[in-house]
């Protein structure tokens, strides 16, 4: 959990077994919601409904209540969220592209907020960004914006804080793989001796479905490893059976990063940009609850990284 009292998330009556049938998944269609979609709808006993805006970007709707709208409709999410018990919230405007994401993202989550008083819905969960101990970026600067601002509903508040998430769908370990795959000579910015650790998406969905039993609170997951991104990109290249060499950089530019990230991968600048900014600083926890609090032995990022490789088509 968090330290500091500042950070923490104000606690509210919780009881231990709470019965929770019917949750609602905002951001169904993402990397994280798409797997804890389906890790769901395979859980007896939970009706599993999707609020989206476009149904046709569900791979498999079979066994999900859809319902179509607008984030920022209050109707739409009043009809989304009626007769929920757990309301997950996945949305990162980021993720969409183009103008002031953290705006947007502060935005939708205060009419979330207010939809869910409305409808009574009796717990919110959210995964953000873990915090660095350092200077912030905008990018978890919004994420933690978004924590306190869907903190301030009257439902019991779980939010989860990750780091690097490892899976074939994530932004940032599908860019750092082809880069890997495409430049067999690396030029690594000052961030490559940064620390962080990432964490495998099926622990993280593990960790989101026992969040609708678990105390109110705030509580960072990470994976077992501390990593520097140079380290990373070792283990990749090793796994990948490739050559691989890095030149260090003595600066950093978010713009220039993205942008040449974005040429050599299928990501788009706009992602890229502040995920770049976000680098720039350890992000390393001293108490994970993945273990402790979620019951989920963490994945090493060699067994996780493999995994999601298999689903990343590599170049010769």
């Amino acid at each position: 959990m968090v330290a500091d009292d500042a950070e923490r998330i104000r606690l509210r009556p919780w009881a231990v077994n709470t019965s929770v049938s019917t949750v609602l998944i905002t951001g169904a269609t993402g990397f994280v919601g798409s797997h804890l979609t389906d890790a769901l709808r395979e859980t007896d006993g939970v009706d599993v409904r999707v609020f989206v805006r476009d149904a046709d970007g569900l791979d498999n709707p079979a066994g999900l209540d859809v319902v179509e709208g607008d984030l920022a409709n209050g109707d739409d999410l009043g009809r989304a969220l009626d007769a929920v018990d757990c309301a997950y919230y996945l949305v990162h405007s980021m993720e969409a592209g183009g103008g002031d994401f953290s705006d947007r993202d502060r935005e939708l989550a205060e009419a979330f907020v207010a939809a869910a008083d409305r409808a009574d819905v009796g717990r919110i969960v959210y995964l953000g960004g873990i915090q660095p101990s350092g200077e912030s970026s905008e990018h978890l600067d919004s994420r933690l914006e978004v924590e306190r601002t869907l903190a301030k509903a009257r439902a019991d508040f779980v939010a989860l804080r990750a780091s690097m998430i490892i899976g074939a769908d994530s932004a940032s370990f599908r860019t750092l793989a082809q880069i890997v795959d495409r430049l067999p000579v690396l030029a690594l910015p000052k961030w490559r001796d940064r620390s962080t650790q990432p964490v495998a998406i099926d622990d993280v969905v593990q960790a989101l479905v026992a969040a609708a039993d678990v105390p109110p609170d705030s509580y960072d997951i990470a994976g077992p490893d501390e990593l520097t991104f140079e380290a990373m990109t070792e283990i990749i290249a090793d796994l990948r059976g490739k050559a691989h060499r890095s030149v260090p950089l003595p600066f950093t530019s978010p713009k220039l990063e993205g942008a040449a990230a974005a040429l050599i991968t299928d990501a788009d600048r706009e992602l890229l940009t502040p995920i770049m900014a976000g680098l720039d600083e350890d992000l390393v926890i001293e108490d994970n609850a993945l273990h402790t609090v979620f019951g989920v032995v963490p994945t090493p990022f060699r067994e996780a990284a493999g995994q999601a490789l298999a689903g990343i088509a590599t170049t010769a």
